[in-house]
């Protein structure tokens, strides 16, 4: 890193900025999920704050106990001579309880048709699921088949496997694992049967418990549900095992059942407690509007099912300038690649199947290592400022699609970033399938050389180590050589966001790519991640059609 060391003479003068114009939005003192907390505490994502998950056994579902703040399942007596049996429509999890294998549904539902028989909620594999009224009307379905709604710790635990990953198939997201926005490609998105998505499960059997459709737990609501759905525009978030919306309510809420072993189980005429001890839903903070703009698809109950409208939450992530600082490197990056020899693309392009991409993140033309310029002709160089506004609107989408035509070129296309990002080798990053803070420029590249410059040791180089020492900002594009992969373009992770055509976007516009402020970076960079607020420092690159 000795190329990018010069960049710390400007200690100073990110000094002199004001601590709560540093973190901001993507750079706010908030959680996303619980890699951003400290060991033993979990995000609370109805309002972003860590917390200890439990302190004491009452804390935890049923069949849980509070070890190290976190909610454990207890162990069935290994001698016990009456091992758990589940129904075959249900799947045996710890030895514990039982889940159903699929999201319920109504006993006549089809893979065309949602049913009309509310009598009992059924498990049956390439129906279309039951998007319920409420979480009463799902307990109650359950219990008209002797089961009830899953308890939340039962929910996660039967999510993540029996190797606690982020997501029911693994840690890493994959677009195509269930059904998301991303999963059919094209812009196309809506409900599917149950158990469509083979790759959507895990060690246990359990299918859809992300994506497909939201699923109510046990005494929750509205805002409690879990897994996500078809129609997410974050579905990189909201898929996770441990995510819940808290303060908004998405659309196409569904269930599933469980059950746990009859000396356990309770009668399913007794009332139930709506809050019994160790089991109470967390409730959302105030305000808990239906916002319109809020995580998924606005449907009407299950009378039909949408398919062309998208809502996020309302993410009050306001990204301010971190630190766009201007610096005078003592060298420039020798970095740009021979162009392709008959490649179909402008040398300023590299060529990916049937397109061309532009090596650089955009910048003016006049722009140079320590200004961004004022010019309104694009340009695809080495060693400038890129491009970039902030917040970003669907009138700065308009300016970067007008100035790529300027040059004959276009905006890029979701899925054609999204190839570009990935590579040949279908990777996590552009640089590979490993989170490295320091190939592309996030929020903690630089940590390690802030310590070197300032004597501090020991250096805290773990995620989110930037905000301890205020040591992020823009960098000229190019500057880092190792931000690529075989195609040979530069940056598309890190530095600023990109803009991209997304047509099933109701902005008109994604946003990708991450940023040089973001906050848990190795989620924020991945190629498959998408921005749901415009509060951000956006920028572009152009494509075309390969010739």
């Amino acid at each position: 890193m000795n190329m990018r060391s010069t960049t710390f003479l400007l200690a100073a003068v990110l000094a002199s900025f004001p601590p709560a114009l540093l973190i901001s939005a993507c750079a706010e003192s908030r959680c996303y999920d619980d890699a951003d907390c400290s060991e033993n505490q979990t995000c609370d994502t109805t309002n972003g704050q860590c917390r200890y998950e439990c302190e004491a056994d009452a804390d935890c579902s049923p069949g849980f106990r509070c070890e190290d703040h976190h909610c454990r399942v207890v162990p069935i007596d290994g001698d016990s001579e009456q091992p758990l049996v589940c129904p075959g429509e249900m799947v045996k999890i710890a030895e514990t309880f039982c889940i159903d294998r699929y999201e319920a549904s109504r006993p006549d539902a089809t893979a065309a048709s949602i049913g009309s028989d509310e009598s009992r909620a059924l498990s049956v594999e390439g129906v279309l699921p039951w998007q319920v009224a409420d979480n009463a009307a799902a307990q109650a379905a359950c219990e008209a088949n002797g089961k009830r709604l899953c308890h939340p710790d039962e929910w996660r635990l039967a999510c993540r496997g029996a190797d606690d990953n982020d997501y029911t198939y693994g840690d890493a997201y994959k677009p195509a694992a269930c059904n998301g926005i991303e999963a059919l490609g094209g812009g196309d998105f809506r409900l599917m049967p149950t158990g469509s998505f083979s790759d959507c499960t895990n060690g246990w059997g359990v299918y859809d418990l992300s994506g497909n459709i939201w699923e109510h737990v046990f005494n929750g609501s509205d805002q409690t549900v879990r897994g996500g759905a078809y129609n997410c525009r974050d579905p990189l978030t909201m898929h996770r095992c441990d995510y819940i919306p808290g303060n908004w309510t998405p659309a196409a809420l569904g269930f599933r059942c469980c059950a746990t072993p009859e000396s356990d189980e309770p009668d399913g005429d007794e009332e139930i407690d709506p809050q019994p001890d160790g089991d109470d839903e967390p409730e959302p903070p105030d305000g808990d509007s239906e916002e319109e703009d809020s995580g998924c698809i606005v449907t009407d109950g299950d009378e039909e099912i949408p398919d062309t409208e998208i809502d996020a939450p309302d993410m009050d992530e306001a990204e301010e300038d971190a630190g766009d600082v201007e610096g005078e490197p003592e060298t420039e990056p020798d970095i740009d690649p021979e162009p392709e020899i008959d490649s179909g693309c402008p040398a300023e392009m590299v060529a990916i199947d049937a397109f061309c991409i532009d090596r650089y993140e955009a910048s003016r033309a006049d722009a140079t290592e320590s200004s961004p310029g004022a010019s309104s002709t694009p340009a695809s160089r080495p060693g400038v400022l890129p491009w970039y506004v902030s917040p970003m609107s669907a009138a700065n989408a308009q300016t970067f699609r007008d100035a790529c035509a300027s040059v004959g070129k276009r905006l890029c296309g979701s899925e054609e970033w999204f190839e570009a990002c990935n590579g040949p080798d279908d990777t996590e990053y552009v640089f590979g399938d490993i989170w490295d803070r320091e190939p592309c420029n996030c929020v903690d590249t630089f940590c390690d050389d802030y310590c070197a410059e300032h004597g501090v040791s020991p250096c805290d180089t773990s995620q989110n180590c930037g905000y301890q020492y205020s040591c992020f900002h823009i960098e000229p594009t190019g500057r880092f050589p190792t931000c690529t992969n075989a195609y040979g373009h530069f940056d598309i992770n890190g530095n600023v966001w990109e803009i991209v055509e997304a047509p099933s976007d109701p902005r008109g516009y994604g946003v990708r790519g991450g940023a040089f402020n973001c906050g848990t970076p190795s989620l924020r960079l991945q190629c498959g991640f998408g921005a749901g607020w415009d509060d951000l420092y956006a920028g572009f690159r152009c494509c075309k059609d390969r010739e």
